[in-house]
């Protein structure tokens, strides 16, 4: 056999060449990076500025103007207004990670010296607070990730992702929005059920209007809550959105 065809067929069958047709396109690992870390930030986005509406909203200042607010509807049992307004305060104060908790709940007395809230009711507010810390706990994490994401990401060929993953995040935030809010004006009622249905087994949620927690906090509370925390989001989601096209064309100016 001829040197040439041996030296041929010890390169083909010993693997150290490679057809340049089968090997990755150059760059195609980075942009899937950059892909993936984009559609994980556009996720996360919406549920982060749910969470800090909501979290504007879960304030003893809000609570007071509500309670004191014209057109607010009294207590129905004649409960007296400093009485209420200081009962709502406590209900407050024991879902926050640092309080008491429950036990702030379980001192309480009426004026007449009975106890103010019910063991279901103890038992749902235990159920809120847990839920309240995890989505607290939760929202902090988002947030230092994100940080960490932009300061690591600054200098790297991926810079680009955090911008546009916000940038996504917000419009998609926007389009939920879009859907969403006619659906709870319209029918506050099934959207305030299909609520506690996701974060509350069962019926421990359903309560009386003789019950303290629905005196204390009635259905108007939370149709101005859902209004003004929908309003917060989408205001924060068109203020992302802006930053976030205003970083991505200064990176893109840069590297032009």
């Amino acid at each position: 056999m001829p040197p040439d065809s041996r030296r041929s067929i010890g390169a083909g069958s010993g693997g150290t060449s490679r057809d340049p047709a089968l090997a990755p396109p150059s760059g195609q690992r980075p942009r899937r990076s950059a892909l993936l870390l984009t559609i994980v930030v556009a996720i996360v986005v919406p549920p982060l500025l749910v969470t800090n509406a909501l979290r504007v909203l879960a304030t003893e200042t809000f609570v007071r103007a509500e309670l004191s607010r014209d057109g607010f509807p009294d207590d129905p049992y004649g409960l007296p207004v400093d009485a209420r307004e200081r009962l709502a305060l406590v209900g407050l104060r024991s879902i926050e990670p640092r309080s008491e908790g429950i036990v702030l709940l379980e001192r309480e007395r009426l004026p007449d010296g009975t106890r103010a809230f019910g063991e279901r009711e103890l038992a749902h507010m235990a159920d809120v607070r847990s839920v309240f810390v995890m989505v607290l706990v939760g929202q902090l994490v988002v947030l230092a990730i994100l940080v960490v994401l932009g300061l690591a990401l600054a200098r790297t060929g991926l810079r680009t992702a955090l911008p546009r993953g916000l940038l996504a995040g917000s419009l998609v935030t926007l389009g939920i929005a879009v859907l969403a809010v006619p659906f709870m004006l319209l029918g506050f009622d099934r959207f305030f059920t299909r609520f506690h249905e996701v974060f509350f087994e069962g019926d421990s949620w359903r309560f009386s209007t003789r019950d303290m927690l629905i005196r204390l906090y009635p259905e108007q509370l939370w149709q101005d809550v859902s209004i003004l925390a929908a309003a917060l989001t989408v205001g924060q989601a068109v203020v992302v959105g802006l930053l976030s096209w205003w970083w991505l064309r200064t990176l893109r100016r840069r590297e032009g």
